[in-house]
């Protein structure tokens, strides 16, 4: 079994959880309210500029070979990722400004926070580890639920949750996989396993805040 086969299978109790989240049910066949899919998509932009940051953390400390995975998915994210997010703004009628004039809500705050450390002060492959649950989890979800979106009547729901179908964000996955299984040198298993499943339960954790709308209580 691969390193990254053995962390999955490791967490599936927490991933069992997120497949079966409300945000997440209801998003694929259609009854999310819209509501909270925008104040998922708001929070998601803070998220995916840390996503850049952390990658580019990586890349400034890692072998040659190693950076240039890790600034291509940075580029990606700060090029493609954000220009399709902006498009998503407009058929939302939400404003860019608004977007960045909203504060984090406390998980998305903590979990981007636990990724720029482990990013910042780990090894490049803690690093690694601690985005993989992101990317890796996005693609499962649906891959699991795809049958809900025959019958979802929400075109923005159906092409958004279609994305991660598509060829191009399997292959992302996949090379994001390959890159950390050929870092591993078979040491340290724990530690890693531990880094993996924080970030899972972070993924879960995020699902919820934007069901529940967090805000901050005070």
């Amino acid at each position: 079994m691969k390193f990254t086969d053995s962390l999955r299978a490791d967490v599936e109790h927490i991933w069992n959880k997120i497949f079966g989240h409300p945000f997440i049910t209801q998003l694929f066949d259609g009854t999310l309210p819209i509501r909270k899919f925008k104040y998922y998509i708001i929070q998601d932009y803070n998220y995916l500029i840390a996503i850049m940051k952390c990658f580019s953390l990586i890349a400034a400390k890692a072998d040659p070979s190693i950076s240039a995975v890790a600034l291509e998915i940075a580029y990606a994210d700060a090029t493609t990722e954000l220009e399709n997010y902006k498009k998503l703004l407009k058929r939302l009628n939400l404003s860019f400004e608004k977007v960045i004039n909203t504060d984090p809500a406390p998980t998305n705050l903590a979990y981007m926070n636990y990724l720029l450390t482990t990013c910042a002060l780990g090894t490049p492959l803690e690093g690694l580890v601690a985005l993989l649950p992101c990317f890796w989890s996005y693609l499962e979800i649906a891959e699991k639920l795809r049958n809900k979106l025959i019958q979802n009547k929400v075109e923005l729901y159906r092409e958004w949750c279609a994305t991660y179908l598509s060829s191009e964000y399997r292959k992302l996955v996949q090379n994001l996989r390959d890159l950390i299984d050929g870092m591993w040198n078979g040491s340290n298993y724990g530690r890693y396993l531990a880094i993996f499943t924080k970030s899972s339960k972070y993924e879960y954790m995020f699902w919820d805040m934007a069901y529940r709308e967090e805000g901050w209580p005070i």
